[in-house]
């Protein structure tokens, strides 16, 4: 399972313009409840500022598109 640790490691790893892509589902187990709540895409933006990397949603993949700057 994907926590945020183990996310964060990973993120702050990439190199520069490298995409993670973060499933919904797997957003859903890392920031529950998931997608459909406000609250979770929130804590996802702050946590990609800490990483150093842009989010952009995929609503039609299903996913999130965490960018290295």
């Amino acid at each position: 399972m994907l926590t945020r640790d183990v996310l964060k490691s990973y993120l702050l790893e990439m190199p520069r313009g490298h995409i993670f892509d973060l499933t919904y589902t797997l957003f859903a187990d890392v920031f529950p409840p998931g997608e459909a709540d406000a609250g979770a895409r929130e804590q996802l933006r702050i946590f990609a500022e800490e990483c150093a990397c842009d989010v952009a949603r995929n609503a039609a993949e299903g996913r999130f598109e965490l960018t290295r700057r």
